[in-house]
């Protein structure tokens, strides 16, 4: 046996092991340090004092692009009912409901029925807010509420009985995907993540609080007779030492999102 020529084999192999290890355990320790990189990136609210609802709304397979649409003209659609006319060159359709809806038990179900068999297209609008004098709806696009936009709602007005009595109402037509090679759609980020691009941007500091977070669509060009809408996140935040929250609209699919202060 050629005890030389083995030596070196044996020292070669023992190389090749060592190498293997060391290989092993550099990718370990680089893992370990993406995944310390990962974690840090999250803002850790509690630690800066900052509270968020304990439940987000889950974006998870959301897609969302630029949407366009105009006001809906209801003078037609006026003159094919009794107890419906035309207001504001054919901008708002004003409705009687007779005999009055009594509300006293359950305002959205009640409504609801009533929208769905009695307004135009009625089911596409979702409770936004209410109070002892009025329920207000907004117009929604694939499920999606068309948020903070006075050409899409739906307004009941409630009178001392608790009973809704009349309504107007507003809407965009022609509603859907805007022209432009550049108009895919992009999947949705979290809500986390818009909270976070408060945080970043310095709109979120400490002792504030988030009271609201929803997704919807933005208009973000206004003309006379048409708006385009962008998906955006509705975060709602009470300033320390403030008595009245603050709305920011966050865009909803970019990573390095602009954000709109009302």
């Amino acid at each position: 046996m050629n005890w030389k020529y083995a030596k070196t084999l044996f020292i070669f192999v023992f190389l090749i092991i060592n190498i293997s290890l060391a290989i092993m355990y550099v990718n370990k320790i680089n893992k370990s340090h993406i995944n310390d990189v990962e974690s840090t990136n999250e803002v850790d609210f509690k630690q800066e004092e900052i509270k968020i609802p304990k439940e987000l709304p889950d974006a998870r397979g959301i897609k969302a692009q630029l949407i366009t649409g105009r006001s809906k003209d209801f003078k037609d659609y006026a003159k094919s009912k009794s107890d419906v006319k035309s207001e504001d060159s054919g901008k708002v359709a004003s409705g009687t409901i007779s005999p009055a809806i009594s509300v006293s038990a359950d305002q959205v179900t009640a409504l609801k029925s009533y929208m769905k068999n009695n307004v135009y297209k009625g089911e596409y609008y979702q409770l936004y807010n209410t109070d002892d004098n009025e329920a207000v709806f907004e117009q929604t696009y694939h499920g999606l509420p068309i948020m903070n936009n006075d050409k899409a709602m739906l307004k009941f007005k409630i009178n001392d009985n608790e009973e809704a009595s009349s309504y107007h109402q507003r809407a965009i037509a022609e509603i859907g995907p805007s022209k432009g090679e550049n108009n895919q759609e992009k999947q949705v980020v979290s809500a986390r993540k818009a909270i976070e691009a408060l945080y970043y941007n310095r709109y979120l500091k400490r002792n504030d609080a988030v009271t609201s977070v929803r997704l919807g669509y933005y208009s973000v060009v206004r003309e006379t007779n048409v708006q385009v809408f962008q998906a955006n996140w509705e975060i709602k935040v009470n300033h320390s030492g403030k008595k009245d929250d603050k709305t920011y609209y966050v865009e909803a699919t970019s990573k390095n999102p602009k954000i709109i202060v009302r």
